[in-house]
């Protein structure tokens, strides 16, 4: 299950790659056409905004897999492994309350604009809303397997509940290696 959970997201980020690079593409072939014929195309303009969106939403479930949301941690470190665990257990679920919003608020978008299309490329909206829907199922999902990967594994909370930063990898390892070089020292002082 694992190995196939990490091929789908290993797809996910190939797909958010390749609608950022149409997107870029899109973008930049539209303001050569400005600049150099003063013309542009109307849909390279509505297509650039909706990849924009639909690689903002499929981020957002790519970065909830891989827990790489921001968040700040200064309660999470100050306080004991069962209150982590509890705390964890409240934000998963605020985060699935949220999407939960989102998927309910995508489907009325979805029915109110069901016979609607899009003004250039003629794109009925509902295919434009229904990435709202999938996001919110795909991050509800994410955050109750976060909820039950957490109760399985309590005893290292610490670590799941961890947000970390290459900054705080950097310091991780200034320090153990100023700790190896004064270890090193005092072993000479000695002899």
């Amino acid at each position: 299950m694992q190995k196939t959970l990490d091929r789908l997201f290993s797809l996910i980020d190939i797909l958010t790659g390749i609608l950022t690079g149409l997107m870029v593409a899109f973008v930049f072939y539209n303001v050569v056409l400005r600049v150099a014929f003063n013309s542009g195309l109307t849909w390279s303009e509505e297509l650039a905004r909706y990849l924009f969106v639909f690689v903002t939403y499929i981020g957002a479930i790519s970065a909830m897999r891989s827990n790489a949301h921001i968040g700040i941690d200064t309660l999470l470190a100050r306080v004991n492994d069962k209150a982590k665990l509890s705390l964890y257990i409240i934000t998963q679920l605020s985060i699935a309350g949220l999407m939960f919003l989102l998927i309910h608020g995508s489907i009325g978008m979805i029915s109110a604009n069901a016979a609607q299309t899009t003004a250039a490329l003629a794109i009925p909206f509902p295919v434009l809303y229904s990435v709202g829907v999938l996001t919110g199922i795909s991050i509800t999902l994410l955050a109750l397997g976060n909820i039950v990967h957490a109760v399985k594994n309590k005893e290292n909370i610490g670590q799941i509940v961890k947000i970390s930063s290459e900054e705080d990898d950097l310091v991780e390892e200034a320090e153990a290696s100023a700790k190896e070089h004064l270890e090193e020292l005092v072993k000479e002082d000695r002899a």
